[in-house]
């Protein structure tokens, strides 16, 4: 068998089924990067939310500053809360963000 028996085989395959194993082939390969990596496009299709109560530890002027139990610092910004109260607060397991806060 030689390169050009090769090259016939594919000139006799219908472009439908080159884009099938195009995309098998692309689909493999993105597969194949992601358990390489440890699937962090899973990390944020499934990411959990967490909810939970949380003092206001640091206020300066109208940001204040949470450190719930990720130990993640995260920042509310135009914050209407005092230093020292409690609030509810929910945010995405690994994120810096709050996605939702409120006065307990």
């Amino acid at each position: 068998m030689s390169g050009s028996d090769d090259t016939a085989e594919f000139g006799k395959m219908s472009t439908k089924k080159l884009a099938i194993l195009f995309g098998l082939a692309f689909f493999g390969a993105f597969m194949v990067i992601q358990m390489v990596q440890g699937f962090p496009l899973g990390e944020l299709l499934f990411r959990q939310t967490v909810t939970e109560e949380v003092t206001i530890d640091i206020k300066q002027d109208n940001i204040c500053v949470v450190e719930p139990s990720d130990r993640q610092p995260k920042r509310i910004q135009n914050c209407p809360y005092d230093l020292h109260d409690n609030i509810i607060i929910s945010y995405y397991e690994g994120s810096t963000s709050i996605e939702s806060h409120s006065l307990n």
